[in-house]
């Protein structure tokens, strides 16, 4: 598989969507959960941070666009092409692009109060979920009996990927605040329905390899099966940093520990890293390949 200039755009733009957009979503969500324990200055810098979010999620959607007709003429002509941008939109691209930019215009227009409004909820769901109705999941659609099953999947797969990274950051704002009571508390929430949406996460994520996989060789013998093993040994990662904070420092944080914050910290930017990682690779399993359940020729 080679893997031209246009090619790996398409993927770094498609993964920072991915990031800005989920961010962006799960932000709200954080807010809903949280707004309680958020003093006012805390709240106002995750409320902007998410609206810089949604309009980094916007502008990286319309690149990657850009980058996928450029990757499909070969070069940066394709850039100026409408008539291949329009191919795009019509394969589908555009209705998911559509349905995300109404949501993050949602989330920023609502998001004017300490607790976001139901319409900013309604903004993230609609961003979140935009993701599925486009990409290899959707395209299953076609060819099973029980089509809405993967459908239904990919949403709360995507709900709660968006729900545990939209937390991160705005867990470290918490963290950087001088009242550890807070700080414990916030993190305590997050982890207590981290619990149950993590999960629900990973069925949803088993469910649909079972789906997009012919059987488990495909691991290591196939493109996007090796891809699959990378995400898999990512999210492996992430969920023992997560695990740590949980068992861990959750306790110490509740006992006052005044290094507890700063290894909380710590282990959340590793999280950040992480789940960059996984998304960078999520990227490329949507742009470079596809899944060995949808190749017909074989």
């Amino acid at each position: 598989m080679t893997v031209g200039i246009w090619d790996a755009a398409v993927v770094i733009a498609r993964a920072v969507t991915y990031a800005a957009t989920l961010a962006a979503a799960g932000g709200v969500f954080f807010l809903i959960y949280s707004h309680a324990l958020l003093d006012s200055s805390c709240a106002g810098r995750i409320r902007r941070l998410i609206r810089t979010l949604a309009v980094i999620a916007a502008l990286a959607g319309g690149s990657m666009i850009l980058a996928m007709a450029a990757s499909m003429s070969g070069d940066a002509g394709g850039l100026a092409d409408v008539g291949l941008a329009r191919m795009i939109l019509q394969a589908g691209e555009g209705r998911a692009s559509l349905v995300r930019l109404i949501g993050l215009v949602l989330i920023v227009v609502n998001l004017t109060a300490r607790r976001p409004a139901a319409m900013a909820l309604l903004g993230a769901v609609a961003a979140a979920t935009s993701f599925a109705w486009i990409g290899h999941v959707h395209s299953l659609t076609s060819v099973l009996r029980n089509a809405w099953l993967p459908a239904v999947a990919i949403v709360v797969h995507l709900l709660g990927v968006a729900f545990w990274l939209g937390a991160l950051i705005p867990l470290l704002m918490v963290a950087d605040g001088t009242d550890r009571s807070r700080v414990a508390a916030a993190v305590g929430r997050f982890g207590t329905a981290a619990l149950s949406v993590v999960g629900v996460l990973l069925a949803a994520g088993v469910f649909l390899l079972c789906l997009l996989l012919r059987d488990v060789t495909d691991l290591w013998t196939d493109g996007y099966g090796r891809l699959v093993l990378t995400k898999i040994s990512l999210v492996s990662c992430l969920l023992a940093l997560a695990a740590f904070n949980h068992w861990r420092l959750t306790p110490r944080l509740f006992a006052h520990d005044e290094h507890a914050v700063r290894a909380l910290t710590r282990s959340i930017m590793a999280e950040l890293a992480v789940a960059g990682c996984i998304l960078v690779a999520t990227a490329a399993m949507t742009t470079l390949t596809g899944p060995p359940a949808l190749d017909l020729s074989r």
